[in-house]
């Protein structure tokens, strides 16, 4: 749990903004670049990194049932 934990934290602090359930005093907006974005945590020698990898876009065939949905 102190592994997930860490992990959660240091994804929590590089996210400077607030979105969804992650909220943040000092960042009460949300940011339009870091909502494309994936924050990885990875294992690395002596701890844990962050990687960033795109939010790829959506299928179309689930845009259309969102579309059909809201109609």
């Amino acid at each position: 749990m102190l592994t997930v934990s860490e992990a959660v934290t240091h994804s929590a602090l590089a996210r400077t903004e607030s979105r969804g359930a992650h909220s943040r005093i000092d960042h009460p907006n949300l940011d339009l670049v870091l909502g494309k974005k994936h924050n990885i945590i990875v294992r690395e020698s002596g701890g844990m990194g962050r990687r960033e990898l795109p939010i790829e876009p959506m299928p179309e065939e689930l845009t259309q049932i969102l579309v059909e949905d809201k109609a």
